[in-house]
């Protein structure tokens, strides 16, 4: 059943990217800057209700690390990911699609495989004075993928405090509510620079620091991350960006819980990256 439901997130979401991507095309494709997207009106002929907001995101990647951890080793990996908005609350569905599973159960071979499944609920809403947008959420991960036949699932609930501030501040608390006794919490700073009318250069990083007593005894500041990319806008709806990133270790604690978990036993820092297709409207 989790595998039906994947594949059929993967045809639906390239089915709508291409059928969103040539309409919206012909509805505008004068290309504005990603900040002008973010903020000005729709056009007059608006492909939405009012209120309702869409984004399908495809992103083609060298490697999988999450929270520093990596979750992939020599293959293409790809990540759909749809969300649907209104209002301030949102429903996102994301999928892991490794192409080339090198850590497969005993006896079966590398081969391309769903690995992951995660659904999100957020309500996004602003505190004006403050200038800080605020983010309530809850996430369910479905990875059975990793571990064969065996049934495996988390779900956390988070906050996320975004500053209006030169670089952007943003702090990220999420915790376990499955699994046991875990925090994960990050802070992250970005900044966009303007190298012509319609692109932008994007730079940012964040730091990060783990408590966990469900599955492991650690306290430590865990993983850092500095990434850059290229926004590319092809209208004011598509976009394409190319994205480099770099994971690495931020204590002794994280850097033997990394490596431990890494495919060859022996990394804890990981060069990574390639493209993202962004379709919002």
């Amino acid at each position: 059943m989790r595998k039906f439901f994947q594949c059929n997130v993967l045809f639906m979401s390239f089915v709508l990217m291409m059928f969103v991507g040539s309409f919206s095309y012909a509805q505008d494709a004068v290309p504005g800057t990603p900040n002008e997207q973010a903020t000005q009106e729709k056009p007059a002929t608006k492909t939405l209700p009012e209120g309702l907001t869409a984004n399908l995101n495809t992103t083609f990647y060298s490697k999988y690390v999450w929270r520093g951890l990596e979750l992939s080793k020599d293959s293409l990996v790809i990540f759909p990911s749809l969300t649907i908005g209104y209002k301030g609350f949102a429903l996102n569905v994301w999928v892991d699609l490794d192409t080339n599973f090198d850590n497969p159960p005993p006896g079966e071979k590398s081969k391309a495989n769903l690995q992951e499944t995660d659904l999100t609920l957020t309500y996004t809403n602003k505190i004006k004075p403050l200038k800080m947008d605020y983010t309530l959420g809850w996430i369910y991960y479905d990875t059975d993928g990793f571990y064969g036949d065996t049934p495996t699932s988390n779900q956390e609930v988070f906050v996320t405090l975004a500053f209006d501030f030169p670089l952007k501040p943003t702090l990220s608390v999420y915790t376990e509510i499955e699994t046991g006794t875990a925090w994960y919490a990050s802070l992250a700073l970005a900044h966009s620079f303007k190298i012509s009318k319609d692109w932008s250069w994007d730079l940012g990083g964040w730091v990060s620091y783990l408590y966990n007593q469900s599955t492991e005894d650690i306290t430590a500041m865990h993983d850092g991350n500095i990434w850059m990319g290229l926004t590319i806008p092809v209208n004011s709806y598509f976009s394409i960006i190319p994205k480099i990133q770099y994971s690495f270790a931020l204590s002794s604690d994280a850097r033997d819980r990394i490596e431990a978990n890494s495919f060859n036993g022996k990394d804890s820092n990981f060069l990574y990256g390639g493209l993202i297709f962004d379709l919002k409207f």
